[in-house]
């Protein structure tokens, strides 16, 4: 499979299958597809819970499954409505913004995330879990900042350019409130995270 993020600020997803090879979209963002590839929607999740998770954390109830049927490779594109950045998911999570999910090369698991410190810091209550083995895409606005923090390393974040944080768990995200910050006209609130890990904003 060959995958390319093209465009400078506005980016589309380049699929190119090989023979007997998937690939998994959320409905909407399809623009072009070569004959040749199957189309078909299914479940976002593979049980009752995992649906509704997946629809309270900002999908569809569906996703589009793509495969390749015939014995050459095909091209499918996608798009969104601003920027794209990937993931290299191992058997880990990331968490996001929530209706972030774009498109992932193995079917994932699309989740809701409760979260009171995202909630009281202005990123809001409920986000979006992405975890499986696979690569996924993400929508941005614009090409991301990504801030890799090291041990006790950390940063404030203005909630309204928050994109993805991975590896960082819920106890080392808090809220900050600071008078200074709403006089300096970034808001009363602020996000605190503390590595290590990878915060992903938009700009």
């Amino acid at each position: 499979m060959n995958v390319k993020l093209k465009g400078a600020y506005v980016k589309h997803l380049e699929v190119e299958l090989f023979p007997g090879e998937e690939f998994y979209a959320e409905k909407g963002s399809l623009i072009y597809i070569e004959e040749g590839i199957d189309m078909t929607s299914e479940f976002s999740g593979n049980s009752l819970g995992q649906i509704i998770g997946s629809k309270l954390s900002g999908e569809n109830l569906l996703i589009v499954h793509y495969r390749n049927f015939t014995s050459q490779p095909r091209r499918l594109v996608l798009g969104s409505r601003g920027g794209m950045i990937h993931f290299k998911l191992t058997n880990s999570e990331i968490i996001c913004n929530r209706g972030a999910y774009v498109a992932s090369s193995k079917k994932v698991d699309l989740s809701m995330k409760l979260s009171l410190s995202g909630f009281i810091g202005g990123i809001g209550g409920m986000l979006q879990r992405v975890s499986g083995d696979a690569t996924v895409f993400l929508e941005t606005i614009g090409d991301p900042i990504i801030v890799e923090l090291g041990p006790g390393q950390g940063i404030q974040i203005d909630e309204q350019h928050f994109l993805a944080l991975e590896g960082i768990p819920e106890n080392r995200i808090t809220p900050q409130f600071s008078t200074r910050n709403l006089f300096g006209g970034e808001g009363l609130r602020m996000l605190s995270v503390r590595g290590p890990g990878k915060v992903y904003l938009n700009p």
